[in-house]
């Protein structure tokens, strides 16, 4: 398991931004996954200058976005801080179509090479499992 610190996860963050700046460009909203998804998402929203959603997990599973209907017919830009199978991520894309989204981009910091069904559209591919400090925090 590798260790990131928030400034890594913001260095790494960042540098995906920069290299795909004219591909974000129609974004008009970021949606964050909670919890581990806000920090990345925060740093995206801040660089792109786009207003910040927040997609809140309950422990049944539940899914519940802050603002939801603020982003019907909109494009956004969903960002979690890992894709390990990509069950949440595919999850919460499908909830914002169903309530209207126009187009669903994904960011991930990393993505694990071995058991991501997909990659998100953009993101660092990664051979091992990523221990981020919001998971530290929690123990």
């Amino acid at each position: 398991m590798k260790k990131v610190t928030y400034e890594g996860v913001a260095v790494v963050v960042q540098k995906i931004i920069k290299e795909s700046k004219a591909a974000l460009n129609d974004v008009e909203f970021v949606v964050g996954i909670s919890r581990g998804g806000l920090f990345p998402a925060m740093v995206v929203s801040t660089a792109l200058m786009k207003p910040l959603i927040v997609a809140y997990i309950d422990k049944q599973d539940r899914v519940y976005f802050d603002r939801g209907a603020w982003i019907r017919d909109k494009k956004v830009l969903l960002v979690d801080d890992i894709v390990r199978t990509g069950k949440t991520m595919d999850k919460i894309r499908e909830l914002l179509l169903k309530k209207g989204v126009s187009l669903v981009k994904t960011l991930t910091s990393y993505y694990l090479s071995s058991t991501a069904r997909h990659a998100p559209d953009y993101g660092k591919m990664t051979g091992k499992d990523i221990s981020f400090p919001w998971d530290e925090e929690r123990t």
